[in-house]
């Protein structure tokens, strides 16, 4: 059984922050362990000291979720 709550990706980051933010369904299946449904599939989200992103096309995009 997993928990369903919305997450917000940042693309584009520069200096300036993110230069577009994207809201996404963000699932937490076990422990460690989400995923954020982004352009039709969902993958996983990677949790790490200082971020935490997805992985599309080679490029990590920063991952916020709301609530966690």
């Amino acid at each position: 059984m997993s928990d369903e709550f919305v997450g917000y990706l940042h693309h584009g980051e520069g200096t300036e922050g993110p230069f577009r933010t994207e809201s996404v369904r963000v699932r937490h299946s076990h422990a460690d362990v989400w995923y954020a449904r982004f352009e039709g599939r969902w993958r996983k989200v990677h949790i790490q000291v200082r971020r935490t992103y997805i992985v599309y096309q080679g490029s990590r995009i920063t991952i916020q979720i709301d609530g966690v």
